[in-house]
């Protein structure tokens, strides 16, 4: 898949359960703690990707405006750098 883990947290109790071979997506995770279901392995897909895509968007789109700024000053204050010179 992405690459990263197949741990899950039980809801209930906080315990690490992870899914183990290759599930089906109908397939559900029980909590080897407490027994409870934790989540179906297609739900499980889902968040990830949805984890992993907002994850890669905001590694795009968040930027450094100082940073940014200051670039942009420097590009401004060097005469080759000014609009019409």
């Amino acid at each position: 898949m992405f690459q990263r883990t197949r741990k899950v947290a039980c809801p209930h109790c906080n315990g690490a359960n992870f899914w183990h071979g290759n599930p089906r997506p109908t397939d559900v995770l029980h909590c080897r703690y407490c027994d409870a279901a934790v989540i179906r392995y297609d739900d499980y897909v889902e968040q990830a990707a949805r984890r992993e895509a907002e994850r890669l968007i905001a590694e795009f789109v968040e930027t450094d405006v100082s940073r940014e700024l200051a670039h942009l000053k420097a590009v401004l204050a060097a005469p080759e750098g000014r609009p019409g010179q």
